[in-house]
């Protein structure tokens, strides 16, 4: 499964079809609004100058079916991110210009690691889990605080942390 497959399996049944049916009804409007009045005179001449203007109405339903796909997986991420799905998705909805979306990007929370003994998800800042306390990060000697790959000391108590393994020098 490519990682597309698995970002768009994020976003609900229901923001897909929901997607799709309001393009479907903003295609269906501007039909009514272009073209039906047309057809409704017999107007042949009207009709053909007339649909080219619907066809860019169109690329219109595009854009609002991708906003609500966007918003449906605002919700899935949220929710696989374990933050509140349901604020994040208001936000992203009624913050105007996508500016709500934009912020969800910027400001959602990383993927909790699962952890490797029982699988229940550890967020950012543990490094060990809280159903059966297995260490899912590496974490400092001295006061347990979850430390990056690369640092020389604990960013919270400042104690130096042992160095990886260093290949051997040749000689």
């Amino acid at each position: 499964m490519s990682r597309f497959d698995q970002e768009w399996a994020l976003v609900p049944t229901g923001a897909r079809w929901t997607a799709a049916l309001v393009a479907l009804a903003f295609t269906a409007l501007m039909a009514g609004i272009f073209l039906l009045p047309a057809l409704a005179e017999h107007n042949m001449k009207a009709f053909l100058i007339l649909s080219p203007f619907f066809l860019l109405t169109l690329l219109g339903a595009v854009p609002i079916a991708i906003y609500v796909l966007l918003l449906g997986y605002v919700w899935g991420d949220a929710r696989r991110r374990g933050m509140s799905h349901v604020t994040w998705t208001l936000l992203a909805l009624f913050i105007p210009s996508a500016v709500g979306i934009i912020l969800y990007f910027i400001l959602r929370d990383p993927v909790p690691v699962p952890c490797p003994s029982c699988a229940t998800p550890a967020r950012k800042g543990h490094a060990y889990c809280a159903s059966c306390g297995t260490a899912v990060r590496a974490a400092c000697p001295h006061c347990r605080q979850p430390v990056e790959p690369g640092w020389r000391n604990c960013a919270s108590c400042g104690q130096a942390l042992q160095p990886a393994a260093a290949p051997a020098a040749p000689g």
